[in-house]
């Protein structure tokens, strides 16, 4: 199994897919960040925390769904197309330990990769301009490290699909689909049943924990600061805990069950 991890990370490192959206996912917050420099006349220096509270990193979250789409699906079944897994059945690897090879590749590049490249900003800008007074630092940090069960949860199923239809590209096409699908879904909720979906969807969780619309004005050495509560309950926690693990494991068993019965080309 690890020597099928190995294989699937040094064909990843040299897929030029794979660096393109690496790059993008690093670029995107910077480009955000420097939309909001230009719109704000050049005035002032984002800092994590006006980062967070600006909403922009909720904004950049969804960006990132899009590339964890690309990363778990190729990692999952970029060689799909040229038979690849043949010959490891053929090298004697059980059917067990190529999937789990397959899944573990997937989630450490569409799941772990992805979680440390969305929390970059906070940690440069932490550097640079120290936290900034809009939130507080401990919740953003544990709002920020909840969201990589949305991530596995959604990379999962980006899994799952491009498994069952055994090429990259239709699985990132069907996620990409599924996204449409929630948003409108999960718009049509609000604004006709007036139903806020919370915990439902990877990417609704996601970006819940990433917001903050709660605030309180207060004046700081002569300057107006908006205080943004960014408290994290208990029920939140547990939610997207338990919810996420438990998606995971229904989009994983499929994805197993599926590999397990069905015949290779």
């Amino acid at each position: 199994m690890f020597n099928i991890i190995r294989s699937l990370n040094y064909t990843a490192r040299r897929s030029i897919v794979n660096w393109i959206t690496i790059i993008s996912l690093i670029i995107m917050p910077l480009f955000v960040m420097y939309i909001e420099i230009i719109l704000g006349g050049g005035e002032y220096s984002i800092t994590p925390s006006a980062y967070f509270a600006s909403q922009q990193m909720a904004g950049t979250y969804i960006f990132t769904l899009f590339g964890l789409m690309i990363l778990s699906c190729n990692l999952s079944a970029g060689d799909a197309g040229d038979k690849t897994i043949n010959y490891e059945y053929m090298a004697g690897h059980s059917r067990t330990s190529i999937f789990f090879a397959r899944t573990i590749a997937g989630l450490l590049w569409g799941g772990l990769l992805v979680l440390i490249l969305m929390m970059l900003p906070l940690a440069y800008l932490g550097i640079f301009n120290g936290w900034g007074p809009e939130t507080d630092k401990e919740n953003v940090i544990l709002r920020s490290l909840l969201v990589i069960f949305p991530i596995i949860r959604f990379s999962s199923f980006c899994i799952m699909v491009s498994m069952i239809s055994r090429s990259a590209g239709k699985g990132i096409a069907l996620g990409y689909g599924s996204l449409l699908l929630v948003a409108m879904v999960t718009s049509i909720a609000d604004e006709v049943f007036h139903k806020t979906v919370f915990y439902g969807t990877s990417y609704t969780n996601g970006y819940m924990l990433l917001i903050s619309e709660n605030c309180r004005a207060i004046v700081e050495n002569g300057k107006k600061i908006n205080i943004y509560d960014t408290g994290v309950s208990v029920e939140m926690i547990w939610k997207t805990i338990l919810v996420s693990i438990a998606f995971t494991i229904i989009y994983l068993l499929i994805a197993f069950i599926y590999n397990k019965k069905t015949d290779r080309d």
